[in-house]
């Protein structure tokens, strides 16, 4: 099974303890309402174990067991729910009007409900990846099927979604872990939510590794270069025979340097004899920079 299907096995799996909780969990199942002719619905979804749990929300919800079709290939199987419900109906024309909002119209009655809602949405038309590859999750709704209840009930959570034109409908999704992983949570998915965390800490560090050797790396190209620089001004003062007049303690750091071209600073300040400090090895080596820069 891929990454999805477990979450929406682990979501299928969650108890409804409250009759306001199976209210809302039925109204996001049938985000996805395919076709409406007269009283009569038909919702489609893409997972035997999802179909399962709709009929037998629907049928409790609403007293009559749907008409189940299946069509489509060993692994492209679509299962198909028909009902005609005159309160279910309602509820369907209200979430088509402008400005709908899904709390108001399925009646949420507890902190619970909003989770069964997002739940059954997901169950009815999201997918998610796996976090240790890439964060994105998304709600594919087919053509037909009015987005704007959605985004405004993922929008009044906190959440809003971004949208993308797909081959046969319109995709509502994210793609940063902070939202993926408090959808997931709203949704109920806690074993998924531990596996979203885990791999954001597994991301931060291989991040925070990558940053910390690309330091340890520009600071190695910095030595090297400024070391490259310090002697071919040594060496141009040593050709120009200008070494000898320069003071005693410029001399005994360009010899100390020059004998040691891959040297670093703190390892030169402990070849001096006396040491000196590193501010007073820095000054010397930038006054024969500026010595072979006059020549």
């Amino acid at each position: 099974m891929s990454f999805a299907d477990d979450v929406r096995a682990e979501l299928c799996a969650i108890p409804i303890k409250k009759p306001c909780c199976r209210r809302a969990l039925t109204a996001g199942l049938l985000s996805c309402v395919r076709t409406c002719e007269g009283k009569q619905m038909t919702v489609r979804y893409k997972h035997e174990a999802v179909a399962s749990l709709a009929m037998d929300l629907l049928a409790r919800q609403y007293g009559k067991q749907p008409a189940l079709a299946i069509s489509g290939a060993s692994g492209h199987r679509y299962y198909d729910l028909t009902f005609s419900s005159p309160a279910c109906y309602k509820q369907y024309l209200r979430m088509r009007e402008a400005g709908a909002d899904v709390e108001e119209i399925v009646g949420f009655s507890c902190d619970a409900c909003r989770g069964a809602f997002l739940r059954g949405a997901f169950l009815a038309a999201g997918t998610v990846n796996d976090p240790h590859k890439a964060f994105h999750l998304e709600l594919l709704l087919p053509d037909g099927v009015d987005t704007a209840a959605l985004i405004g009930f993922l929008s009044a959570s906190g959440y809003p979604p971004r949208s993308v034109k797909r081959a046969g409908g319109v995709g509502l999704y994210y793609k940063d872990g902070g939202s993926v992983e408090d959808l997931i949570g709203m949704a109920g998915a806690q074993h998924t939510v531990f596996e979203i965390i885990n791999s954001r800490i597994e991301r931060d560090i291989r991040n925070n590794e990558n940053r910390a050797t690309n330091c340890v790396a520009k600071n190695i190209e910095k030595t090297i270069s400024a070391a490259t620089r310090q002697m071919e001004a040594i060496n141009a003062l040593m050709e120009a025979g200008k070494l000898d007049a320069l003071p005693e303690a410029l001399r005994v750091t360009a010899l100390v340097r020059y004998r040691n071209p891959d040297a670093t600073l703190d390892e030169l300040v402990r070849l001096h004899e006396p040491p000196i400090s590193k501010s007073g090895l820095n000054h010397r080596l930038k006054k024969l920079l500026e010595e072979a820069e006059e020549l």
